[in-house]
């Protein structure tokens, strides 16, 4: 069951927005059906906001990311349920990360937290409270993986078949897009997308798997600034199934994300206790062996 959870996490991350052709509506109440009074109003298309949105994301070094993630897997008679808030900060280049993430599942809490700079990647072990510091290998994996996975997050022509599927709407500083829907279409867009950001060595049963996925339903909703055209944070509802080993596998998640401090954060610095104190994890392992 494990492995579910990486996959979609990984997976989530990789939804970017696409339309094109249409002008926002001004952004409708859900309950009430009132429309927002719109003072600025854009006559930009889907088509020139998500090319704007596009050369914003290639000017982004750096931000601040609050995600929530509530995940319900079931395979049989076997269920497991998780909720995950992620706070982090993250600079591009050169790659590195501050994360701290609390997580629930059946019940049993767990806390971790690490840093990822040219010092080294570092780790809290969530039973002990003691810092290890991996790898160096593992630094240059990683940093590999999410420079692949922001590439991805920019090519908006994956979503060209979609254009007629979004709601494009506005409000005085923002654009909104909400996407819903279930079949085929949807299931192939998640395979794509899911085929070009999973980590590298994924073997054929693992994307296997993936191509058997089938979208029940999908409910996105993206958020930019007008000012900007910088992604201020997005919302997605998915359930999907798939067999594995003559059953069905079926995955429900809600993920709620906020992007801030875009291009604010210059430095992230490793504690200097975190650096006197750590455990190398290469050494330890020599120094077992001997």
């Amino acid at each position: 069951m494990k492995k579910w959870t990486t996959i979609i996490a990984a997976s989530a991350l990789a939804f970017a927005l696409s339309a094109c052709g249409q002008t926002a509506e001004p952004k409708k109440d859900p309950e009430t059906g009132k429309e927002d009074e719109v003072v600025v109003k854009s006559d930009l298309t889907v088509e020139e906001v998500m090319e704007k949105a596009n050369a914003a994301a290639e000017t982004q070094q750096s931000m601040h990311a609050n995600m929530e993630i509530e995940q319900n897997i079931q395979m049989g008679e076997e269920k497991q349920v998780s909720n995950s808030t992620i706070d982090m900060d993250m600079i591009l280049e050169p790659l590195a990360m501050r994360q701290t993430i609390n997580m629930e599942m059946d019940g049993e809490e767990m806390a971790m937290e690490m840093y990822m700079t040219e010092d080294g990647f570092f780790m809290k072990d969530p039973e002990s409270g003691d810092w290890m510091k991996l790898p160096s290998e593992m630094y240059e994996q990683v940093a590999g993986q999410m420079a692949g996975s922001m590439e991805t997050q920019v090519d908006y022509t994956i979503y060209d078949q979609f254009a007629d599927d979004f709601k494009f709407e506005q409000t005085d500083d923002e654009y909104v897009l909400t996407l819903k829907g279930s079949g085929e279409k949807f299931s192939q867009l998640m395979k794509d997308l899911m085929e070009q950001n999973l980590p590298a060595g994924m073997d054929e049963a693992q994307l296997d798997t993936i191509s058997q996925m089938n979208i029940e339903s999908i409910d996105l909703e993206f958020t930019i600034d007008k000012k900007t055209f910088i992604t201020k944070n997005f919302d997605m509802d998915l359930v999907m199934t798939m067999e594995e080993q003559g059953q069905q596998v079926k995955i429900a998640q809600k993920m709620k994300g906020d992007i801030s401090k875009v291009n604010e954060i210059d430095e992230i610095k490793v504690p200097k206790e975190v650096i006197d104190g750590a455990v190398d994890v290469n050494e330890a392992m020599e120094q077992q062996q001997q």
